[in-house]
């Protein structure tokens, strides 16, 4: 059976699109094959300057929770970041919507989807490749209900992710009720997500590790998923 790796990220660089909160990327030259004399050995590389939650990345539960034990994106276990993953289809909902979990659950159903205990679950929007450069990237997309976050725990996700900057309406109100949620309910999410559209109502193998930043609380990742097909 052949696998196939499809790319879940999004580009990381100077035009990526940033909740405010956080600077432009840059990505600066440092050295290149033109500073060598002729003849010497040449190398080309970059300085990176970047918050750790630009493009697509994923929330230490310190990022949200203020308490003092709260772990860091090192401090976390790897198998959090990877495992069976199945992403639902929530395409049809609007600007400023947010996922209930009887709508959960109605994504699961339309998309013959079983969750188990585990699992790793992703909201499909296509946002990124629907309103990349333009407005509607920062102000145009559903979010997930802060009660959609208690039922994941309660049914056993370990992590989910939207293709979005934030599983919160942030353009609507300054509450941030479902990352709240996720500090209430130990269970963290990805941001910034894509090409969810070609894993949709499908199970994979997910893989997202962050960096073992120190310290950090979050961490950009490259995001896979890998299909039996």
């Amino acid at each position: 059976m052949a696998r196939r790796i499809i790319d879940l990220s999004q580009p990381l660089g100077g035009e990526s699109q940033l909740h405010p909160f956080f600077p432009t990327v840059q990505i600066q030259r440092h050295i290149t094959h033109s500073d060598a004399p002729p003849g010497r050995p040449s190398f080309a590389a970059e300085m990176i300057i970047t918050s750790n939650h630009a493009a697509t990345h994923v929330d230490a539960f310190s990022h949200y929770d203020p308490s003092e034990d709260a772990p860091l994106i090192a401090d976390m276990p790897l198998d959090t970041f990877c495992g069976d993953a199945i992403a639902i289809d929530v395409r049809e909902y609007p600007k400023a919507h947010e996922v209930t979990p009887d709508e959960i659950e109605k994504a699961l159903a339309d998309g013959g989807l079983d969750l188990r205990p585990g699992d790793i679950l992703l909201f499909c929007t296509d946002h990124y490749n629907c309103t990349a450069g333009t407005p509607a990237f920062l102000d145009g997309f559903s979010g997930v209900a802060p009660e959609s976050v208690a039922w994941m725990k309660e049914h056993g996700v370990k992590i989910f992710g939207v293709e979005t900057i934030s599983p919160d309406i942030v353009y609507e109100n300054d509450d941030y009720k479902t990352h709240a949620a996720c500090a209430e309910h130990r269970i963290t999410h990805y941001e910034n997500l894509n090409n969810l559209k070609e894993v949709v109502n499908r199970r994979f193998d997910f893989f997202g590790f962050p960096l073992k930043l120190v310290p950090a609380a979050g961490s950009p990742i490259r995001a896979v998923g890998i299909l039996d097909d």
